[in-house]
């Protein structure tokens, strides 16, 4: 078998030709890289650049090519260059197609129908690849004002709008043939040099009666643009990477799947017709040598393969397909009328905020849409605030923290299974650990105590024998949108495959008093911390790995109606600025929120998932960051084990830091806390912030039910005093924490302690003299890069000692 190639580079046309088309930078270098990778993998090269790079010598070499290949061959042919579009005058039984597409080459544009002419020649049995960066339409990016028409926007148009005005100010120039370009051409040599040749194949149809496999690896769809760049062209310079850095090696669709990991915009393509060879189909289409390469196994119809047609094909296995980006907009003042056009979809509108879908732009890119929607929404007129919906790793899931899968025993690598194995079930309730069993009682014992705390997670699962005594189902709500959901009832969907997360957080918050024969005959009584809670249970995920931003928005909104005074939330992710609106709106109307610190792993292929810090919004100082300390008093932390690691799914430890987020934070039990099974029961191996968190929510509830009377009477319910009443919990809570009797580097891991509910309940109501407004939620893109940052480049800022701002 051999390989051939023709590389074709052009910065710069014949300006006689293009009427001073401006030249390209990348081009060349795109051709000369991709003759030296092809050198690399044995190919007989050949680099034609700029006025080499003619139409007559392009089909020459093709054309010698064809005859000299035999069956098992294969010819790769890349070009780098301006894209045009000529009128096509086709029967439309023939090619519905409006434009012919060209290359332009230095002395005249090349039609697509030349190309597939030439590849006619080709014996059955060869291969064909076919790799070009550049694009066809010259008419696709309007300015803002064509674009719309006044009060009428149409999304897919804003936001490419915004996504080629952000290419182009880093630098990339548009590789479309400028319009007054391809208008100059039509009127001066449309008649002259293209009819004629159009001609030709005006009664043929385009890849007809072509024998040999041809794969078509395209920069964009032929609508769009792509980019030129300062050294390699933005599809080149991907490919590069995916190839020589990141070593992929995917067949032709897995490849066009895996560039969209790399950039938001343009969207590449596969074009795929003539004979089927299998081989070439499965394996990396740049290899010559592959197994059964002349062997035929059909004929395949013209097809081209989107984005969008890869991520619905069954044959995809290599996880390339994830989450489109969800984006959150919500217009102030006029709100204009909307289409949605085919990249965006709207799921959901409320007023005048609208969610949306950005169709084939995965969500690790949402920042990036989220700007040139809003960048350009702004330059039409409207005012806008859009932010991603991020979905984010936070905490835990049940597959990966908890060994519970018919596991009954602790976690093996954890306190107390090192210390006292013989521990009972329930050990975090006593006196020596969060001591919310006797404040629990305590307040019960009070006439008269009540308090109303919102349950924010995936739900519970209805009739398990410890959810809360006073679970309120008559308010439940589901935020979560989709199929088979409904919006008055919090269910988990343990038959979906979720993991049954709010149940387990639900019964350590307020859980019922469960009988001996749910706990291995160990524990008896309220299994929950503040078991006289009405407990409103609010979805606001599918899973504990998805943080919602606009549902918890959403949830906060909700309990503020519903008269809840402490929400507790066992997720974390990354910060939005709804999220900070959220929590200053909380904060003001004395809305206690205690969230989950977050998890991150010291081993295993989750190790670089997540940052080890505090993720948001328990990083804002009006919320309470809940952190980790085992059964020993020792940090939630691999460094404070004393064996040797097993299986990576016992990796997970608790994140702690930096220590500017420390300053509102608090340390509760975990792991091996009792947690809520769909079968009826508990098991030993809770883990994770998640069994920390609803801990410190149940005892902030119990002081202010216990303390209620005192907190009236100091005015703390009063409009524009009830921050006070949660800087009064704080107070308490961080005042009666353990602190150096506990554990000596307690400030580090813990902020303010380690959680004693009782010894809380017995600090009455501080003056005001006391207490301190705690600084405003914001979400700065500063914090958005403090964050991002530690998950790909793992920053020391997270292990520094000192505080440092965001960069």
């Amino acid at each position: 078998m051999k390989g051939y190639s023709i590389h074709i580079g052009i910065n710069t046309t014949n300006p006689d030709v293009y009427n001073n088309l401006p030249s390209l930078k990348a081009a060349v270098n795109d051709a000369k890289w991709w003759q030296k990778y092809a050198k690399g993998l044995d190919y007989e090269t050949l680099l034609l650049t700029d006025q080499e790079a003619q139409s007559g010598k392009i089909l020459s070499e093709i054309e010698q090519r064809a005859q000299a290949m035999q069956p098992g061959d294969i010819i790769l042919i890349t070009y780098s260059g301006h894209g045009g579009t000529l009128p096509n005058e086709k029967p439309s039984d023939l090619d519905t197609e409006p434009m012919d597409q060209t290359w332009c080459l230095y002395d005249r544009q090349l039609i697509d129908d030349e190309l597939y002419e030439a590849f006619k020649a080709f014996k059955a049995g060869t291969r064909i690849l076919i790799v070009s960066d550049s694009c066809h339409s010259g008419t696709v990016t309007k300015d803002i004002e064509t674009m719309e028409t006044p009060g009428k926007i149409n999304l897919t148009e804003v936001l490419i709008g915004g996504i080629e005005q952000s290419q182009t100010s880093r630098g990339f120039a548009n590789k479309k043939l400028p319009a007054e370009v391809e208008k100059d051409i039509l009127t001066r040599d449309y008649t002259s040099i293209y009819v004629p040749i159009q001609e030709k194949f005006k009664y043929e149809s385009k890849r007809s009666e072509v024998k040999a496999s041809v794969k078509l690896l395209a920069a964009c769809q032929d609508d769009q643009s792509t980019y030129d760049g300062k050294e390699y062209g933005l599809f080149t310079g991907t490919l590069n990477k995916l190839f020589l850095q990141d070593g992929f090696s995917g067949n032709a669709r897995e490849i066009i799947a895996k560039i969209k990991k790399y950039y938001t915009y343009p969207h590449p393509n596969c074009f795929e017709y003539g004979s089927v060879i299998e081989s070439f189909d499965k394996g990396f289409p740049f290899t010559i040598n592959i197994e059964n390469a002349d062997t035929l196994s059909g004929y395949l119809n013209p097809t081209q393969t989107s984005v969008k047609d890869i991520v619905s094909d069954n044959n995809i296995t290599t996880g390339n397909v994830d989450k489109n980006a969800l984006l959150l907009v919500e217009f102030q003042g006029e709100v204009p009328q909307i289409e949605e056009g085919d990249q965006i979809k709207i799921i959901k509108q409320k007023g005048t905020r609208f969610t949306l879908e950005a169709l084939h732009i995965p969500y690790e890119q949402g920042w990036t849409a989220a700007h040139a929607l809003k960048l350009r929404l702004k330059q039409s007129g409207y005012t806008a605030t859009v932010e991603p919906i991020l979905s984010f790793s936070p905490a835990d899931d049940q597959k990966i923290t908890r060994a519970s899968n018919g596991n009954d025993e602790y976690i093996t690598e954890w306190p107390p299974a090192l210390d006292n194995p013989k521990v009972k079930i329930g050990w975090h309730l006593d006196d020596q650990h969060s001591q919310l069993s006797a404040a629990a009682q305590k307040v019960m014992a009070k006439t008269g105590s009540y308090v109303t705390v919102g349950h924010l997670d995936t739900g519970y699962l209805p009739g398990h024998i410890g959810l809360p005594e006073k679970l309120r189902t008559d308010k439940e709500k589901n935020f979560v949108t989709g199929k088979d959901e409904t919006e008055n009832q919090a269910h988990d969907k343990i038959d979906s495959g979720n993991d049954g997360h709010g149940l387990g957080t639900l019964c350590l918050l307020a859980g019922n008093n469960v009988p001996l024969s749910s706990t291995f005959d160990e524990f008896q009584g309220y299994i929950g911390g503040v078991p006289i809670a009405d407990v409103i249970p609010m979805r606001i995920s599918d899973s504990v790995v998805i943080l919602n931003t606009e549902n918890f928005c959403d949830a906060i909104d909700y309990s503020l109606e519903q008269g809840c005074e402490v929400v507790t939330m066992s997720m974390a992710g990354k910060p939005s600025p709804r999220m900070a609106k959220a929590v200053n709106k909380a904060y003001e109307a004395g809305l206690v929120i205690v969230s989950a610190a977050s998890n991150c792993w010291y081993a295993g292929f989750f190790k670089t998932l997540l940052p080890k810090c505090v993720l948001y919004p328990a990083a804002f100082h009006r919320v309470i960051a809940a952190t980790g300390a085992m059964y020993n008093q020792q940090p939630y932390d691999k460094d404070f084990l004393n064996t040797a690691k097993g299986d990576f799914t016992k990796y997970m430890q608790g994140s702690w830091g930096p220590p500017s987020s420390m300053t509102r934070a608090l340390a509760a039990y975990t792991p091996n806390t009792p947690w809520a099974e769909h079968g009826n029961k508990f098991v030993r191996s809770g883990g994770g912030t998640s069994s920390a968190t609803p801990q410190i929510a149940a005892a902030a509830a119990l002081w202010i039910a216990y303390h209620r009377d005192e907190l009236e009477a100091k005015g703390y319910y009063q409009p524009g005093q009830q921050w006070k009443k949660i800087e009064a919990v704080r107070y308490a809570l961080y005042t009666s924490a353990a602190k150096a009797s506990a554990f000596k580097d307690w400030q580090k891991y813990y902020g303010n302690g380690i959680l004693r509910a009782m010894d809380a309940l017995s600090i009455g109501v501080p003056d005001e003299s006391l207490l301190s407004k705690s600084p405003e939620a914001e979400s700065s893109f500063g914090g958005i890069t403090q964050i991002l940052g530690s998950f790909f480049k793992n920053r020391k800022l997270f292990r520094d000692t000192n505080t440092l701002k965001p960069e």
